[in-house]
């Protein structure tokens, strides 16, 4: 199974990688098959709409990876404040990166 998930968190018990992500290769990695997002916040899923080019809905969804599954994962670069929800337009502004987490 294929995931985006907005953090690398890991949602199970296993081996894992985290391997860093170009945009090019996330847009390849969408559109190569089946992808369920489980992007809590309409601000990130906008973004990641408008990175992609494919329409990323927001879904809050808890996943559990089991051996095989990859995850696309957009990871804020920077603290937020607790509670903080940021829009598209302010995510713009916070440093951020893709990133591919494997499960073995």
């Amino acid at each position: 199974m294929k995931y985006i998930l907005n953090s690398p968190i890991l949602t199970n018990w296993g081996s894992f990688g985290f391997f860093p992500m170009t945009v090019e290769l996330a847009r390849e990695w969408v559109a190569d098959g089946d992808v369920q997002s489980a992007i809590g916040h309409t601000g990130t899923a906008a973004l990641l709409s408008e990175i992609l080019g494919l329409n990323i809905p927001a879904n809050r969804i808890s996943v559990k990876m089991n051996s095989g599954d990859e995850a696309l994962i957009i990871r804020v670069l920077q603290r937020l404040p607790e509670g903080t929800i940021l829009s598209k337009e302010e995510l713009r502004s916070v440093p951020f990166e893709l990133g591919l987490l494997l499960m073995y």
